[in-house]
């Protein structure tokens, strides 16, 4: 059993190694440009390592990507969540942990994995993590206009889409101005975007 947990434990840390070494290619070369070839030499082994786990280089990438954002489409940030009572207080709490975790991560490579996203034409290479996080933020959507209508404001009926609303926002705001993403700018985009949206 001990032996099992070294071999697993080394396995971890030769994927982890070689997920540092590719990201660390890709400030020179572009995603979209990287080879298995490029990967193997840096990393100092073979091709024929890489081409038995990942078939083709998107997919070890977006495998990179979703290890690295794990923390985010884990979810767990949303349990720390309080009533703030008010819709208004929850939004702009909601807002703040999203791009606290944002920021965490780091936008550069949330912003590549959902680059790599958009190459899927056919959507058929969806992390798993990615469809369940997906389920994970629409549940907290629907928590926090159930409490505002416990309360008494009133809210209105959306779509899923819509309600995926609030991340879309986050995710475009890191796409143009990482760096320039204030607590003002969170009330602004709930006071003048969500509120509107979803408030009666």
């Amino acid at each position: 059993m001990e032996e099992q947990k070294n071999v697993r434990r080394r396995g971890d840390d030769l994927l982890e190694s070689l997920y540092e070494v590719t990201m660390k290619l890709m400030e020179e070369i572009k995603p979209t440009n990287i080879t298995f070839q490029q990967i193997a030499e840096a990393a100092k082994t073979s091709r024929s390592v890489l081409y038995r786990r990942w078939p083709t280089t998107f997919d070890l990438l977006q495998d990179i990507y979703t290890y690295k954002a794990q923390r985010l489409f884990d979810g767990d940030f949303l349990d720390e969540m309080k009533d703030t009572g008010s819709l208004r207080g929850d939004f702009i709490q909601f807002l703040n942990f999203y791009q606290q975790m944002y920021k965490e991560i780091g936008a550069e490579v949330l912003n590549n994995y959902f680059y790599l996203r958009m190459q899927d034409k056919e959507n058929n290479k969806e992390p798993v993590v990615h469809t369940a996080a997906l389920d994970k933020y629409i549940r907290a959507m629907e928590t926090i206009l159930e409490k505002a209508q416990s309360r008494g404001e009133e809210v209105k009926k959306v779509s899923k889409a819509t309600l995926m609303l609030p991340f879309d926002m986050i995710r475009m705001e890191n796409l143009v101005r990482p760096d320039n993403i204030s607590n003002k700018r969170l009330e602004s985009m709930v006071d003048e975007v969500l509120l509107p949206v979803f408030k009666v």
